[in-house]
């Protein structure tokens, strides 16, 4: 992790998987509304999620060509906009949504969107839970794509976190948490997700109980769906309760309300 204070410092987003930029609006922007700037580096291309952690605040990043590349608007809370950048230098203006405001202090997240790519021996995503905290929820977001379709187990490794994946037109696919530890279920007792050719949005919430950044992994393990405890197919109980948990667990990321995003 990187932390962004000093204006003399250009980070290069490229070489962490999590950096913040802090600051505080004491310029003043072009419509007139407390603003600040920041400059950050990009060495190799990739995706990167921006989340500013403060209410009513607008963030606006430009290429090396002037262009902008994102935007942020936040409301009541938290925001973010995803942005695929290449090698360069861009500019981050933070403004004051509100033009009769002050000075505040403000921060804007940084994390690499990861692009798995999943293939009949499965996939693994690995990355780094963030404590919530000043309106930040923690929430990550990956891009997995699903070169070979099949049916898959989930394990995460980070106890109490939830997560859901997505298709491209919102539709939960799969969801689940991490409330008991792996160690009470075994492979077979474990839910199954069947996944068709395509691009997903993995969506990924730590607990907030978290206290600080913790590395996590999850993996989907192929699974041949005939198999079971007892050598048949037919649903047990303990199948049935699981099987109910992930319905509860899709109607909730379903219901989900999105933070409000505009890129």
């Amino acid at each position: 992790m990187s932390d962004v204070t000093a204006a003399t410092y250009v980070p290069n987003l490229s070489s962490s998987s999590f950096s913040q930029l802090k600051g505080q609006t004491t310029k003043i922007g072009t419509d007139g509304a407390n603003a600040d700037t920041q400059t950050f580096t990009v060495s190799k291309a990739g995706e990167f999620n921006f989340k500013v952690n403060d209410t009513f605040t607008n963030v606006e990043i430009r290429n090396d060509r002037n262009e902008v590349v994102t935007t942020i608007r936040s409301k009541e809370s938290a925001s973010d906009a995803t942005a695929r950048l290449g090698p360069g230098t861009y500019t981050a203006t933070i403004s004051q949504a509100n033009r009769a405001a002050g000075v505040r202090d403000y921060s804007l997240d940084v994390t690499e969107r990861q692009n798995i790519l999943v293939t009949g021996g499965g996939a693994t995503l690995k990355g780094t839970a963030q404590p919530p905290g000043n309106g930040d929820t923690g929430i990550q977001k990956h891009t997995f794509n699903v070169l070979q379709g099949g049916t898959f187990t989930a394990n995460i490794s980070l106890p109490n976190t939830r997560w859901a994946m997505m298709d491209k037109d919102g539709k939960v696919v799969a969801a689940s948490d991490s409330g008991k530890p792996d160690s009470q279920q075994t492979f077979l007792q474990k839910p199954t997700y069947k996944l068709e050719p395509g691009q997903y949005t993995m969506v990924v919430v730590p607990p907030s109980s978290l206290k600080s950044p913790s590395d996590f992994m999850l993996s989907l393990v192929p699974r041949n769906t005939e198999l079971s405890e007892t050598g048949l197919n037919q649903e047990s109980a303990i199948s049935k309760t699981l099987r109910e948990r992930q319905t509860r667990l899709r109607q909730w990321a379903s219901e989900a309300k999105p933070t409000s995003t505009r890129a």
